[in-house]
């Protein structure tokens, strides 16, 4: 119940009830979330801090070895190597991890989890053994650490631009000191995606006592402090350039001076107006965790991708400028999020849909495709589909327009004819043939799904020829419906049905999934597809099924 219903309540039964109810009125939104959730098993979620949609995910890493290394931090794990600026978050790749921070010389640094706190736009750890209590906060392109060091500590920071995870390569680095109380670095590496640059500028709260370079790319540090302030340090990161990350530091910070507690509570209360778009009611403590957690991940990416001065890097390497008020965006996951968060994204935030979707587009210009799943100023090309047009489509429909609509649909019908992964055979054949393409069913269906979207901003722009062409396309998944077992199968070139078949198997023609999972995937034409059931009665029936057979799965992804 929201505050003001409860104090209407309270008025009526007198001043006693008033006291008792306003006491128990419900925490924070932001109270309710657990950055943890996610953290353990394969979530692939970090704890820590980051502000709504931000460039930085300033967050401890803990393990860069395996898949469950994604966001660079395990729950399982008890040491940590340091603190590094960018992070992936829910992904099932690896990458960043760009610019590690270590308080200390030790590595790596044992914890314990009943000494950490995280919110959203913080976290700590006291690292016992090594003597420090390390404090992390951030702006959109900014991160913070305060680090107060245990009497008697040697108060010493490795910067280390060498941190590495094990997919990636390292084309060029350097670490730099360009004043008593500054460094300056980048490094440009290939991983999920080539060609990743990151740029920084740190100040620091109080100069060097010291300086030592293990290599180019690594810095040592060693700071005085028998006064026993903290170490504060300011991280103003950039993938253009070294200028806009002094820039970004500047405009983000330089009103709060070193003041982390200021910084900390700035970004907090952003945080507190990207929850308070949605209030529950009733439930339990417990529930309000879940879901507010659950909205907090939601709004963690995608990430900006232009600087403070509209500036970010193209697909192409090359540098452009955006119209001032607007954002650039990257790391999209498509193929996870066009079913439910972008929807979602359209009731929330349509300003924040009208700069993704520019986002989108401006990708399609300098590489003339439009994105499956970008990463920084680059494409990974991960996953199936072109469900950019659905997005784009989703957008569009609902009265979200800020753009050029006309080059928004040419750039969705070219995509639709540019998809590797089977769009050849699915255009000329009405299929494709799972004997030459993995994934052929899965693609097939979200080809046609795809298609649906554009046959749709076709016809709201009045292209009916085009309307007619995409609208046909989107009832391909006919060609791979078996009349006799009721599933989606995958058919070989010759026509004939892959065998065996088994609905429970992960087979080559799914995308991690089996014929049970892609079973009903027409969202654009489900009466059809009750039609290729049997009728109404058919449909229901096995749709009913679903709830009652067996949830477990023959081979493995």
């Amino acid at each position: 119940m929201r505050l003001i219903q409860t104090l209407s309540s309270c008025l009526c039964t007198g001043i006693i009830a008033l006291f008792m109810a306003c006491s128990q009125a419900p925490q924070s939104p932001i109270d309710s979330v657990d950055p943890f959730i996610g953290t353990g098993f394969h979530g692939h979620t970090y704890p820590g801090a980051t502000a709504p949609y931000g460039a930085v995910q300033l967050s401890p890493d803990t393990r860069k070895g395996n898949w469950d290394a994604c966001s660079g931090y395990h729950y399982s794990d008890s040491t940590l190597m340091g603190f590094s600026h960018t992070h992936l978050s829910g992904t099932g790749c690896i990458d960043l991890g760009d610019i590690l921070f270590r308080p200390s010389l030790q590595t790596p640094l044992a914890f314990s989890h009943s000494d950490e706190k995280a919110s959203p736009g913080y976290y700590s750890v006291n690292l016992r053994k090594a003597g420090v209590l390390a404090e992390l906060t951030t702006t959109p392109h900014v991160g913070i650490h305060r680090y107060t060091y245990k009497k008697g500590t040697e108060a010493t920071l490795v910067v280390d631009m060498d941190h590495l995870l094990d997919n990636e390569y390292m084309y060029e680095g350097w670490v730099k000191r360009t004043g008593d109380n500054e460094l300056t670095g980048m490094r440009r590496t290939r991983g999920w995606v080539d060609n990743q640059y990151v740029f920084f500028v740190a100040q620091f709260s109080q100069p060097f006592s010291s300086m030592k370079q293990p290599s180019e790319r690594q810095a040592v540090l060693t700071f005085d402090t028998t006064t026993g302030k903290p170490i504060v340090c300011k991280v103003g990161v950039s993938i253009v350039n070294e200028e806009n990350a002094r820039l970004n530091l500047e405009q983000e910070t330089d009103s709060y001076g070193f003041d982390f507690d200021a910084i900390h509570q700035a970004t907090r209360s952003d945080w507190e107006k990207e929850l308070d778009v949605i209030t529950v009611e009733g439930g339990t403590e417990a529930e309000r965790t879940n879901f507010y957690t659950a909205l907090y991940h939601s709004k963690i990416i995608p990430n900006i991708a232009s600087d403070v001065n509209g500036q970010y890097r193209r697909h192409d390497m090359s540098v452009a400028t955006i119209p001032a008020g607007r954002r650039q965006f990257s790391t999209f996951s498509t193929w996870d999020t066009f079913r439910a968060w972008h929807p979602m994204m359209t009731l929330l935030d349509t300003t924040l849909v009208n700069d993704m979707v520019q986002s989108l587009l401006d990708m399609y210009d300098t590489s003339g495709e439009l994105p499956l799943w970008p990463l920084s100023a680059g494409e990974t090309g991960t996953m199936i589909g072109y469900h950019s047009t659905s997005i784009i489509a989703d957008a569009y429909l609902k009265g979200i327009r800020g753009y050029d609509a006309e080059h928004a649909l040419e750039a969705m019908k070219i995509s639709a004819e540019k998809n590797k992964k089977g769009a050849d055979y699915y255009i000329k054949e009405g299929f494709i043939p799972t004997n030459i393409k993995k994934e052929s069913v899965s693609c097939l269906l979200e080809f046609a799904y795809d298609d649906w979207c554009i046959a749709q901003m076709a016809k709201a722009l009045g292209h009916m020829d085009d309307y007619e062409t995409f609208i046909k396309r989107s009832q391909n998944f006919i060609n791979v419906f078996d009349g006799s077992t009721r599933f989606f199968r995958g058919k070989r070139q010759d026509g004939n049905w892959e065998t065996p078949f088994d609905p429970f198997a992960i087979g080559r023609s799914y995308t991690e999934a089996t014929a049970w999972q892609y079973r009903f995937f027409t969202p654009h034409d489900v009466y059809g597809l009750t039609q290729l059931f049997g009728g109404r009665e058919a449909f229901i029936a096995d749709l009913d099924s679903l709830f009652m057979v067996t949830s477990e799965v023959v081979g493995d992804l």
